[in-house]
């Protein structure tokens, strides 16, 4: 009876860990998705130089938070997140709004890709 009772406070730990963490990543995923958006927002304005200042905010913000995640989960989408992020910085500086909003969508979907990456449900199970 010992070892059921084991099993099943060992499932439910790992349940919500897995849960909260899941919950986490959401939150982590949708601020920086959110502050994205208003940086592609001053792109499309033709506001380069304010948008160059929240890119490096951003950047500031983005390699802060993003070393607790990135020893937990995947971190080739970190990876290329820092890419895009450089040539977005460049593309704004050089006022290249096509190369700058095409990396704005990246990272986007980069994002994304974190967020989907780890769910917990059964498509990543099976």
């Amino acid at each position: 009876m010992k070892h059921v009772i084991a099993v099943l406070v060992w499932t439910l730990l790992f349940v919500s860990l897995g849960i909260y963490s899941e919950n986490k990543i959401h939150d982590f995923t949708n601020k920086f998705n959110s502050e994205i958006e208003f940086i592609q927002k001053d792109i499309e304005d033709d506001k380069l130089d304010e948008a160059l200042v929240d890119i490096k905010n951003w950047s500031k913000s983005w390699h802060k938070e993003k070393e607790f995640w990135y020893k937990i989960v995947d971190h080739e989408y970190f990876d290329d997140i820092c890419l895009s992020l450089n040539i977005l910085e460049q593309s704004v500086k050089y006022t290249d709004k096509l190369a700058a909003l095409e990396q704005i969508e990246t990272i986007k979907m980069l994002l994304n890709n974190i967020l989907e990456s780890e769910k917990c449900d059964l498509n990543h199970i099976f």
